[in-house]
């Protein structure tokens, strides 16, 4: 083949070394393939093989590199740049759509494509040949998993960098939805046939098989909520003893999407008999796969740590230790519904993975937490806007449940004194923060602060309304973030209650001033949702 010196008309940023510099004698290259380090998925070699020779190679072979460059950072970072599973994406998802477009627009020119061929109007015939084919959602997912190789590709010098729309794909999440948590008879059915399958796997002995292991995993998920990937990839060691509390432990996961270590509190428990009668509590899950499977972690080279390996065969005899990946478990699962006969709702087959569990999960925290999702947030390791916007949902009691259970106490603008005891809250007054309606009664104060207008123990008087005005701001900024429809789910029914039961009962002058007040300077536990994550 004869020799191609390729290069792009592109600009070059100064900085752009050797590395980014691609001088070939021959395409298609003799190594195709880029080679992934472990992870939890399922590809571990991105074959380029296919996609040359169909009048593209230069571009071919750039995104090869460009890819070859992600997994060797990956690697060396271990996995803080990019996990293994992201770069997967960008080449299944993204490369796999994007690559034999390229070829069809080479073949429309009737010549080989450039780099320079890389422009604005390339990438607005990618986006039209997209929203031709598919969901909307994958749409959007295959745009956003070919534009980082592109990027990439602009910041090494080889193609022109402003080429990109600034929003392709308004509104695509509206004509889609997003998978749902389990509802409430669907989560007692789930925990049922876990409870049996656990109470099976205790009592056995030897090998922990695959499926029992994907077991193992749905109940710590079920338990935790813990995302899928960080649990797939949890370590011998993820159960570390409580620093304060000796009848705790923390289970240490690490989530390389947001680069940070989650760290959950976890009760153990020291009745064995609990693990016969319900669903046994995560740490002895977790002790119950490490002993049981440690043999085999001996006589792995590359699972020495992973906490979810297994003894597999190929067919052939010759036994095999592999890790639990994602395909493995979702056979698991399906194997688990299909055994307990699990439907759902409209009797069809339960759809189930560890995302849905997750959600649920943080449904749950949001009804025990009294409806809080600064607390929820919190405790779910990610930030209110987070929590709002992909895993709250409107509880199906939210209009029943959310109605004035307080009082509202105006003699104070007479001049009468109260001789009741009230504690100021953020919001307004309680009776008693210890022992109220709401209150935990275990010594501490009461922290269910948007709980309070369905409280028996709440009071609001007229020195109140500044604080309560100033909530009321607070939660009105937060429909843009949210949602028309879901604000109101969530919290309509508390401003409908500040409107109609607390504001009506106070002097109009004196309601229009505090109201004004708070917009214009709230109660500093109020001013920012962000502040309220820390307060909380």
């Amino acid at each position: 083949m004869a020799k191609k010196s390729l290069r792009s008309s592109a600009s070059r940023p100064s900085k752009a070394g050797d590395e980014h510099t691609l001088d070939l004698t021959s395409l298609p290259p003799a190594e195709t393939i880029v080679r992934l380090p472990k992870h939890a998925g399922n590809r571990r070699n991105l074959d380029f093989a296919k996609h040359y020779g169909k009048g593209c190679d230069v571009v071919v072979y750039a995104c090869q590199r460009t890819l070859e460059r992600m997994a060797s950072s990956s690697a060396k970072s271990a996995g803080k740049t990019l996990s293994p599973t992201t770069i997967s994406t960008y080449f299944g998802d993204g490369l796999s759509a994007f690559l034999p477009h390229c070829a069809t627009m080479a073949a429309a020119l009737e010549r080989d494509l450039r780099l320079d061929d890389i422009d604005r109007g390339l990438i607005d015939h990618f986006i039209a040949k997209l929203r031709q084919s598919g969901e909307r959602s994958s749409q959007k997912q295959r745009y956003s998993a070919t534009k980082p190789v592109l990027v990439a590709l602009g910041q090494s010098g080889w193609i022109a960098q402003d080429i990109f729309p600034r929003n392709p794909f308004p509104n695509y999440n509206r004509g889609t939805a997003g998978q749902r948590a389990l509802s409430e008879p669907e989560r007692k059915a789930v925990l049922k046939a876990l409870k049996v399958d656990m109470r099976d796997i205790i009592k056995g002995s030897g090998l922990l098989t695959r499926g029992e292991l994907s077991v193992c995993l749905l109940a710590i998920a079920a338990r935790t909520g813990i995302n899928p990937t960080p649990a797939l990839e949890l370590i011998t060691d993820c159960l570390q003893p409580h620093p304060l509390k000796a009848d705790r432990y923390v289970l240490v996961s690490y989530k390389r999407r947001g680069n940070a270590t989650h760290i959950q509190s976890l009760r153990r428990s020291a009745d064995i008999e609990t693990m016969v009668t319900a669903l046994p509590d995560v740490a002895r899950i977790i002790d119950l796969v490490r002993k049981r499977n440690s043999e085999l972690r001996k006589q792995s080279s590359h699972y020495a740590s992973t906490l979810f390996v297994y003894e597999s065969s190929n067919g052939t005899g010759i036994e095999t230790i592999l890790r639990l990946n994602q395909e493995t478990l979702r056979a698991g699962i399906k194997a688990f519904c299909q055994r307990h006969d699990l439907h759902d709702a409209d009797k069809k087959p339960l759809a189930l993975n560890l995302s849905r569990l997750r959600k649920t999960f943080e449904n749950r925290l949001f009804s025990l937490s009294g409806q809080d999702p600064f607390l929820t947030a919190k405790l779910g390791g990610h930030t209110p806007k987070v929590s709002n916007d992909y895993y709250l949902e409107a509880p199906e009691t939210a209009e029943r449940d959310w109605h004035l259970m307080g009082e509202i106490r105006t003699e104070q603008l007479l001049g009468k004194v109260s001789t009741l005891p009230n504690k100021n809250t953020p919001v307004a007054k309680c009776r008693d923060t210890l022992m109220g309606d709401l209150a935990p009664k275990n010594g501490k104060h009461c922290q269910k602060f948007l709980a309070c207008f369905r409280c028996k123990s709440f009071v609001v008087t007229g020195e109140d309304l500044y604080r309560v005005f100033s909530l009321y701001w607070m939660l009105v900024g937060m429909r843009r973030r949210m949602g028309g429809s879901a604000w109101k789910r969530v919290y309509g029914h508390i401003i409908r209650i500040i409107d109609q039961d607390i504001a009506t009962q106070f002097d109009d002058e004196i309601v229009a001033i505090q109201r004004q007040r708070a917009k214009a300077d709230p109660h500093p536990f109020w001013r920012d949702p962000e502040l309220l994550e820390i307060i909380t």
